[in-house]
């Protein structure tokens, strides 16, 4: 697959999924970062900094943070101060999320599914693995600094 193509998917799935999400954003007054930063933590409980979000979402740094703020004024984000290091904040999602994060969830599973149409659990673990090994490949060329941020 060309390049190009590669990044044509990405764009077309980026999109559509945001189509998916635009609903339930206004909804509960959220902007698609914030909704993108909640379900981040909401679906990944043992990641849980700011730095988490921006390394494995790929969000930058002072939009996750601007989100992040947002989020904590609405109720729908806690900050805690770590214990061990009072350098790190820990964040968690509140009690008032709970029906953003099950309609985002249920939205998510529909997209999947979508997706999984027409393909076999055999073709689905390829994917599964073949991506695996284009976003370890894409972590090299960021620590060799050929990224464009």
């Amino acid at each position: 697959m060309a390049p190009l193509e590669m990044i044509a998917i990405g764009k077309k799935l980026s999109n559509i999924y945001q189509n998916l999400c635009a609903p339930v954003c206004r909804r509960y007054g959220v902007n698609q970062t914030g909704f993108d930063v909640l379900m981040f933590f909401a679906n990944n409980p043992q990641y849980n900094t700011a730095r988490d979000v921006c390394n494995i979402r790929g969000i930058k740094s002072g939009i996750a943070s601007v989100a992040i703020d947002s989020l904590i004024k609405k109720g729908l984000l806690c900050r805690a101060e770590d214990e061990a290091d009072r350098r790190k904040r820990r964040l968690a999602v509140t009690e008032k999320a709970a029906p953003i994060i099950e309609e985002g969830r249920e939205m998510q599973a529909k997209f999947t599914a979508a997706l999984r149409q027409n393909i076999t659990d055999e073709e689905f673990a390829a994917i599964e693995s073949l991506s695996k090994k284009i976003n370890y490949n894409i972590s090299l060329l960021e620590k060799e600094g050929r990224s464009y941020d």
